[in-house]
């Protein structure tokens, strides 16, 4: 039986500029062919995730880093945020003068004041389709907690540290760095405590018959330590967080350099 290999996206599969090498197109159509399974494992919405990307074909999606899991087109899981928890975070970040957003299942929502700060912010890292893929569903609104379908929260320009955020919400709900971009002290992603992506890749893996050792998981950023320590073989990419690396079994290339193929090769896995 084949294995099921599980794909981080910013930073792994795609980079920061949007582009995907062709290379690892290639690798996952060869894993495929080989009886492998492919799962998108994501800290994005599935809605925010490129079109392009859904078209290849993936077996599986994991969004939301967790909150949500599909297998062959079926919804096996999601988590939402309760109103109390949504209340307590977006009081913290208010006070923290952090700019943030929710992500929900079929849109971003967030206030016009937030919006303007985030996309000066994203227009500074990435390109123009990524701007558009990540904004063009969006819904504003001043309060959160009225909604029952948010799946996580994501923060930027927060005059509180990550650790300080972390601090306060600990036992309402986990904090790691931001895993769009490098690691900063200002930015982070917020979820449900104990969902992340390896409890999604644990859904994944249950409803497909699938034992954990014969998992691979490649990432590259703070959201992804999980998934790479539950995997069967973690593969950190080579422009992975140094946190990340030493976490690995297996350290590849470079995002630009091949390092999915590279590391698909050398496993046996094409």
């Amino acid at each position: 039986m084949g294995k099921a290999l599980f794909f981080d996206v910013d930073g792994t599969l795609v980079n920061f500029q949007g582009k995907m090498p062709a290379s690892a197109r290639t690798a996952l159509k060869k894993a495929q062919q080989n009886g492998h399974q492919i799962v998108l494992c994501s800290g994005r919405s599935k809605i925010q995730i490129y079109p392009w990307l859904l078209e290849l074909g993936f077996d599986g999606i994991i969004a939301a880093t967790g909150a949500y899991v599909e297998c062959g087109g079926k919804v096996l899981h999601r988590h939402f945020m309760t109103g109390e928890e949504l209340r307590t975070i977006t009081a913290l970040l208010n006070e923290a003068d952090a700019c943030y957003s929710a992500q929900a299942g079929t849109r971003m929502i967030t206030s016009a004041k937030h919006r303007e700060r985030q996309i000066a912010r994203f227009k500074r890292l990435s390109d123009d389709e990524m701007i558009e893929q990540i904004w063009q569903h969006i819904e504003l609104a001043d309060d959160l907690v009225q909604y029952e379908d948010i799946e996580k929260l994501v923060y930027y320009e927060s005059k509180m540290s990550v650790q300080q955020i972390r601090e306060r919400l600990s036992g309402v709900c986990d904090v790691t760095e931001s895993s769009f971009e490098e690691a900063i002290d200002d930015s982070g992603e917020i979820t449900c405590s104990g969902i992340h992506k390896a409890f999604g890749m644990q859904k994944y893996i249950a409803y497909a018959g699938i034992s954990q050792k014969d998992t691979v998981a490649f990432g590259d950023g703070p959201n992804d330590f999980d998934m790479i320590e539950y995997a069967g073989i973690g593969v950190a990419m080579g422009n992975a967080v140094e946190a990340l690396k030493r976490r690995a079994d297996f350290v590849t290339k470079g995002i630009d350099e091949d390092g999915v193929a590279y590391a698909m090769e050398e496993l046996g896995l094409i």
